[in-house]
């Protein structure tokens, strides 16, 4: 390793080390809290033993998980529910009879076996069932995560003694400390004073310090009220004999009680299991990374395993905790291990000033961490249907009504149960029908080329080089149920050499909010690998402008033209979700042809660049004039006429008498054919130079079969019909050579169109 590289790693993990602290200080009161749940069963004198068991997870669950996890930014450790469930066990164990070492046995082979469970799951690749969850019930969940920890941690900001809110209320003795009150909302509004303005110290860190200066200074100089403090922890008490260690012994308790460590291992393995993956898909849509969550899933389940062996509690994703880290702008994997590291550090040198930490103030930071995790875009969605200020609002409203139904019941029930039936509701609203692939079918550029007629050396780059060139057709609706095989598909051509990704919607239907984040995703994706998205067949929605600047009612069918033309509901659902804003409207295309055609450009000026000898070259060199000697050339030129035309010129019409044929020197000319029935033109190709077009003008004279527009300012060479004959006559070798290579020419077409023709049919 180089001296510059190790500088460069060094720079990388200063910029890393605000996030880190961040994450300790997330971690410190709820490390010691969910301990204190875990062992409440057992009484006040087991309360060191659950700290220390709950530290030990933090750091050891940290550290590993946070280095060798597959999504570098998901923290795990110890959790709320996971400890309820051991504390049920403990409990329901010690109601049968048995001693709290008993118990606790019982409660850590659980935690044993749900690893076991964990281990199988990913193993057998279940955690991409969670693909399946849509982007609402995404959002309720990181929502109602963020709003039950603020709801946990309000009677400690309150300086209540109370374990809920509901205990606030049935207590009236006045238990409120508003001093509390004032130490937590200064460590809220530090925080959010800081915001990006303090740019060498993490919003969350600045608010602590200013909760805790508080606190001090109000103790210090008024008789105020004083706050419990974190504590010393002793870290000796850590290390101790692993709780399984006596096989024998653990045989034997289990004799009665086997079916509690069955439940119990089920329920946490599920709950930390379920906890995990959607944490950290949660984070991937933040991040925009794409992690495995089997691989995730994994590693979870022999932790888990270790941690019951040992004795520590069981762990698993913590959504707030890592959304701290990344809103403080960790820029590696060494944010999530270093928080772990620091955590232990911490404890061990800095363990005087942990201690001193005020319980108000440390609430205070939880609230404020989580009020910033709170989806902002779900919120901002909310604010526009309750103001009206949402054009087309049945494409959010459905997300909006998920998102408050998903927080409603995990507040009313659990997390686990809210995301599941958010699922089922979700389910319910979509059409069993419409979960078929969207992928109609996938192909390259090098078998399917645009209309653009290229001279042959183009049309031998884009046979070499153009399967850089990918498409996908999309057909259907793009849904929460059909995304995971678009994005499969995408990235399948992305990593075999596609470096031109054409998305074609000409036969897709509609698409929903959790479409919108797999295009915004894939855009994300191509941008890192130095790769182009692009989108086809997606009508604008023109009418936006109009109706933001005349605050009209857009539903009104006064808006549509009475009703006949309706809202382009896919643009409108891109729009909403940010998809046009982020990927440009430079990359969407009227059609893929168009598209196509705007790749094979950038590959050719990539690959195709060939130098001529001026655009005399350009002729002389031409597949036309292949095999002729430059006497020969020079005949055939004398017969030539130079023809300008600007662009929007008319070179012939449709059914007008052929009367000489042209070859492109430069510039583009459109072949456009007449729609039967109507006024208008459809065009079916495009000449650029080096080509030849009209020659059937010298085979057989008949009415021209379409019209020919020049596109650009262009140059052509012209001979007319009569000329012809003249040169057939006079210089039989010259014309026998040019029929011979315009037969070349024809075949060739023939060819490329039998192979699209062939690719197109498959």
């Amino acid at each position: 390793m180089t001296a510059n590289t190790i500088f460069k790693k060094l720079g990388t993990l200063r910029f890393d080390l605000g996030p880190a602290c961040v994450g300790m200080f997330a971690t410190l009161p709820q490390a010691v809290a969910y301990g204190l749940i875990a062992l409440y069963p057992l009484g006040p004198k087991w309360a060191s033993f659950g700290i220390a068991a709950s530290i030990g997870s933090a750091i050891l669950f940290g550290v590993i998980s946070g280095f060798l996890g597959s999504n570098r930014f998901l923290i795990s450790g110890p959790r709320a529910v996971t400890a309820l469930v051991l504390a049920s066990a403990i409990h329901i164990a010690l109601d049968r009879g048995s001693s709290p070492a008993d118990a606790l046995v019982i409660a850590f082979v659980a935690v044993f076996g749900a690893g076991i469970f964990q281990l199988i799951a990913g193993t057998l690749r279940l955690g991409h069932a969670v693909s399946y969850v849509p982007d609402p019930v995404l959002s309720g969940f990181v929502n109602a995560s963020a709003i039950l920890v603020i709801l946990g941690t309000i009677p400690t900001a309150l300086g209540s003694t109370a374990s809920s809110i509901a205990g606030l209320f049935e207590n009236h003795d006045g238990n409120i400390i508003a001093f509390a009150l004032v130490v937590s909302g200064m460590t809220v509004l530090g925080h959010f004073a800081a915001g990006n303005r303090i740019r060498f110290m993490p919003a969350a860190t600045c608010g602590l310090i200013v909760g805790t200066a508080v606190y001090y200074i109000g103790v210090s100089f008024f008789p105020l009220p004083k706050a419990p403090l974190v504590g010393i922890i002793e870290i000796s008490s850590l290390w101790h004999k692993p709780i399984l260690f006596d096989i024998s012994s653990i045989i034997n308790t289990l004799v009665d009680n086997i079916d509690i460590a069955l439940a119990s291992a089920l329920t946490i393995g599920l709950l930390a299991s379920f906890d995990t993956v959607i944490s950290s898909r949660a984070i991937d849509s933040r991040t925009g990374q794409h992690s495995n969550v089997n691989a995730e899933l994994r590693l979870h389940g022999i932790l888990n395993a270790v941690m019951g062996f040992i004795g520590f509690l069981p762990g698993s994703g913590a959504l707030s905790r890592s959304l701290a880290i990344v809103d403080a702008k960790a820029r590696t994997r060494t944010a999530n291990a270093g928080s772990a590291i620091i955590f232990a550090l911490s404890l061990i040198i800095f363990a005087p000033v942990v201690a001193a930490l005020p319980l108000w103030a440390t609430a205070g930071m939880l609230i404020a961490v989580a009020l910033q995790a709170i989806d902002r875009m779900t919120i901002d969605k909310a604010w526009k249907l309750i103001t009206k200020r949402q054009l087309y609002q049945r494409v959010i409203l459905g997300d909006v009504l998920i998102g408050i139904f998903v927080v409603g019941v995990a507040l009313l029930f659990d997390l686990a149960m809210a995301v599941c039936a958010g699922v089922l509701v979700s389910v319910v609203l979509f059409v069993l029908g419409m979960s078929k692939s969207p992928v109609r079918r996938s192909y390259r550029g090098s078998r399917v080329h645009s209309r653009i007629l290229r001279k042959a050396t183009s049309i031998q780059w884009l046979e070499k080089e153009g399967d850089r060139i990918g498409i996908i057709e999309l057909q259907g609706a793009l849904f929460f149920g059909s995304c995971a095989r678009l994005r499969s598909e995408a990235l399948h051509l992305l990593e075999n050499g596609v470096e031109y990704l054409i998305l074609d919607f000409r036969h897709a239907t509609s698409i929903d909010s959790t479409g919108a984040a797999t295009l915004r995703a894939l855009h994300l994706h191509c941008l890192k690998s130095g790769k182009q998205l692009f989108v086809s067949y997606i009508e604008p929605e023109h009418r936006i402008g109009r109706l933001q600047n005349n605050n009209d009612n857009p539903d009104h069918p006064s808006n549509h033209r009475h009703g006949k033309i309706q809202p382009r509901w896919i643009w409108l659902t891109l729009y909403a979700n940010g998809v046009i804003q982020t990927l440009g409207k430079k990359n969407f295309f009227d059609d893929t042809d168009t598209a196509l055609g705007h790749c094979e450009e950038l590959l050719l000026r990539r690959f195709g660049k060939q130098s001529h000898n001026g655009r005399r070259g350009l002729f002389a060199n031409s597949l036309l004039l292949k095999g002729m000697t430059r006497e020969q050339i020079a005949t055939l030129g004398r017969m030539t006429k130079r023809q300008r035309f600007a662009k929007g010129d008319i070179v012939f019409s449709q059914d007008d008498e052929c009367d000489r044929a042209y070859f492109l020197v430069y510039g583009r000319v459109d072949v456009l054919i007449n729609v039967p029935g109507t006024a208008r033109k459809k065009r079916i190709n495009t000449f650029t130079e080096g080509t030849m077009f009209g020659e059937f003008a010298v085979l057989d004279g008949a009415p021209r079969s379409a019209t020919i527009i020049a596109a650009t300012n262009t140059l052509c060479l012209s001979i007319e019909r009569t000329e012809f004959t003249t040169l057939r006559k006079a210089h039989q070798d010259v014309v026998t050579i040019l029929l011979l290579n315009l037969s070349k020419v024809f075949a060739g077409r023939l060819r490329l169109a039998n192979i699209m023709m062939s690719e197109l049919e498959q």
